[in-house]
């Protein structure tokens, strides 16, 4: 049904970034070679209104993939208690599109030592995901083997004795 109402939004648009980019040339008082130009800027004001979701899902997604991992310490099997230590979401700075990280870590509860920390991160998108296309939707990614990780070390009973 989404799909029905944004095919006429995009041939609007379509035609609209023709109309645009036929005027630039004229707006700034070129002259030569005013259809090449016109052609050029055809895909750049189409695609102007989402270069933002573009760039910011290609540095998102390299964000998951390098930061995005399970960080475990090497004495982890000495640990009998734990409690976990689940930081607030936090807003990251100097990408694209707003991108929240939330870090979780498991500390030992009895050296008061972290053995065990992860983040995952989390977004909406560019400007139009986020105030109309999106629905309202979040991207998450986490590392791929958390949950077995934390499986495998019974991070459940490990939780239980150490409150």
């Amino acid at each position: 049904m989404i799909g029905l109402i944004l095919i006429p939004a995009f041939i609007v648009w379509l035609v609209i970034s023709v109309v645009i980019s036929s005027k630039i040339p004229d707006w700034l008082r070129i002259k030569k070679h005013t259809t090449a130009i016109t052609v050029l800027l055809i895909p750049v004001v189409l695609l102007a209104p989402i270069a933002d979701e573009i760039i910011g899902r290609a540095q998102f997604h390299y964000l998951c993939k390098k930061e995005a991992v399970v960080w475990l310490s090497p004495d982890w099997k000495q640990v009998n208690f734990a409690t976990v230590n689940d930081d607030p979401i936090a807003e990251m700075h100097g990408y694209i599109i707003p991108i929240r990280v939330q870090r979780i870590e498991f500390i030992n509860s009895e050296t008061k030592e972290p053995f065990l920390s992860y983040k995952g991160f989390h977004t909406k998108g560019g400007f139009l995901m986020r105030n109309s296309l999106g629905l309202n939707f979040t991207t998450s990614c986490w590392p791929k083997d958390s949950t077995q990780i934390l499986k495998e070390l019974n991070i459940d009973q490990l939780l239980k004795h150490g409150k």
